[in-house]
């Protein structure tokens, strides 16, 4: 079944209402909750956070850095999840991520498997269907084939 980019984009916007992003505890705790599922499940990704190569989520819950990284990274997702009907402003969001990002030298397979990780925090922490997982996913493909495409106008590693 193929769905429309506002469809797709009202899915993602569903599944984030118990993600928000602000100054509230449970809002707090929603970000730094992301990086508990991160840090435990992925170590191996701890190298892009200097300074914290060898957290684990006791850390991450203690830490003022991934309190705030951990809103970064909610806004982030309600921004692409929020504008996905609007490619060009999509688009233009993608290019500005991975300008911010190429400090770090991160692997470019990395932002498409960030989706997976994405979903995976989402199913561990409430309930996800295949069809919001799915949505997700079919954003996550664009948002890699965007940044694909910009890595490589920027003469840097791109898959």
């Amino acid at each position: 079944m193929s769905r429309t980019r506002k469809e797709i984009r009202d899915i993602c916007v569903k599944t984030l209402e118990e993600k928000m992003v602000g100054t509230a505890p449970e809002n707090i705790e929603s970000g730094r909750g992301f990086y508990k599922y991160f840090f435990t499940n992925f170590p191996d990704l701890r190298v892009y956070f200097k300074g914290a190569e060898k957290y684990t989520a006791e850390d991450v819950q203690k830490s003022e850095r991934f309190e705030k990284q951990g809103q970064r990274l909610l806004l982030a997702c309600h921004l692409i999840a929020n504008v996905y009907d609007n490619e060009e402003v999509f688009k233009a969001y993608v290019r500005e991520t991975i300008n911010r990002h190429r400090i770090y030298k991160m692997d470019p397979a990395l932002w498409m498997a960030f989706f997976s990780v994405w979903t995976g925090y989402l199913e561990e922490s409430g309930s996800l269907t295949d069809e919001q997982k799915s949505a997700w996913m079919e954003l996550g493909k664009e948002f890699n084939s965007e940044s694909q495409s910009h890595l490589k106008s920027l003469n840097l590693p791109h898959t």
